[in-house]
């Protein structure tokens, strides 16, 4: 009996929710510009910013591209193993947020060096094994053309370049935010409780940790969606 008293909110919660219909689908906004484009059939669509196309080396050695990581929900973020001040704390709480997904087999995370010169394919490999993610297919830590990867900051709406007058930081200078990328290319992100687009996610600090993972689920639990639908 006791059992059942305790059982019966959740329960009647539960059938409120489906019936309802309240609660029934929660998505993040896609940001970036928008352009209107003419299909075929001459209709029109409005077409959402997009990842440009990319081509970077990870710590195994293997190329990483944006037709990789299609059909996956990733975070992408900028370090480098030098850094000073905010990577480790960064790379660190995003390691919580790893962790807590662990089993979310369609998420990806992508953390692009912005020190190539330094942060080689043997280098990357040292830092992912100490970070204690080493042997993963999930968590990819990539180098390149600096110059690309510049351009790479820019593309997700963060910041990343070199800057001798911040040699206490290890001479660069970094977001410390990360963005979430969805399986089509699109920046998403959620609203704060004033209606803004939010954006990016600041990683530097704890607070946002629960905010990624639960976006990371929102976005999961869209795109299992999506695939049913297609």
């Amino acid at each position: 009996m006791l059992v059942l008293l305790l059982a019966l909110p959740v329960s009647v919660y539960v059938l409120s929710v489906v019936f309802s219909g309240e609660l029934n689908f929660k998505v993040l906004e896609k940001i970036g510009p928008k352009e209107v484009v003419e299909n075929a059939d001459g209709t029109f669509d409005t077409a959402y910013y997009k990842i440009p196309d990319y081509s970077f080396v990870n710590q195994y050695g293997d190329t990483v591209t944006r037709a990789d990581m299609e059909g996956k929900i990733y975070v992408a973020s900028f370090f480098f193993t030098t850094c000073p001040t905010i990577c480790p704390s960064m790379n660190f709480h995003l390691k919580e947020v790893y962790s807590r997904l662990s089993s979310f087999k369609d998420v990806r995370y992508l953390s692009h060096s912005i020190d190539p010169t330094h942060d080689s394919v043997p280098v990357l490999r040292q830092y992912a094994r100490d970070l204690g993610v080493e042997n993963t297919n999930t968590w990819y830590f990539v180098t390149g053309d600096k110059e690309e990867i510049f351009s790479m900051a820019d593309a997700y709406f963060l910041a990343a370049q070199e800057d001798s007058l911040r040699q206490d930081h290890g001479g660069y200078y970094h977001s410390s935010q990360v963005v979430l990328v969805d399986w089509d290319g699109h920046i998403r992100s959620r609203r704060d409780d004033n209606g803004n687009i939010v954006g990016a996610y600041d990683i530097s600090e704890a607070k946002d940790i629960k905010a990624i993972v639960d976006d990371l689920r929102v976005l999961t639990k869209e795109y299992r969606k999506v695939k049913m639908e297609r």
